[in-house]
């Protein structure tokens, strides 16, 4: 029984450990994006990259969860996508985009560390994110 509260002891501890490493990633990414929405920053985002989210059968807002995701990780792509109001298939297009590319310069620095090439590394992830968000967008855009 000892054990048993040790190892309930541990996990709280760990879990709040967990929760607020989190939150360090996630508020400020969330804050930055909140104002990057309601800059002028948004509307030229929006336009430039437009035409290249239509690929991916996305609005040109789809860009910021993207990058975002390609630099941090999934959980900052959360708080981002939580700021727009992406339909379900937006929403499931974008997640396997950035399941598929995020946090790389923290993995490319990984990866080059275990003996890969870090720019081959990124570039595999790169094109397969695009087939995947590619595939994705056009299974939602039939679906749903």
């Amino acid at each position: 029984m000892n054990l048993f509260i040790k190892a309930i002891k541990d996990g709280i501890i760990k879990g709040i450990k967990t929760a607020f490493m989190l939150l360090k990633i996630v508020l400020p990414v969330y804050a930055v994006v909140v104002l990057i929405k309601y800059s002028p920053i948004m509307p030229f985002l929006q336009n430039l990259f437009s035409p290249a989210m239509k690929f991916f059968h996305l609005p040109g807002n789809g860009v910021v969860p993207l990058i975002t995701g390609m630099f941090t990780d999934e959980y900052s792509t959360i708080a981002v996508m939580s700021t727009f109001n992406f339909t379900t298939a937006e929403i499931t297009t974008i997640a396997m985009f950035v399941l598929v590319a995020h946090s790389m310069p923290v993995e490319a620095a990984i990866a080059q560390k275990i003996g890969l090439s870090a720019v081959k590394f990124s570039i595999f992830r790169i094109f397969s994110a695009i087939g995947v968000g590619i595939l994705m967008g056009w299974i939602g855009g039939l679906i749903l």
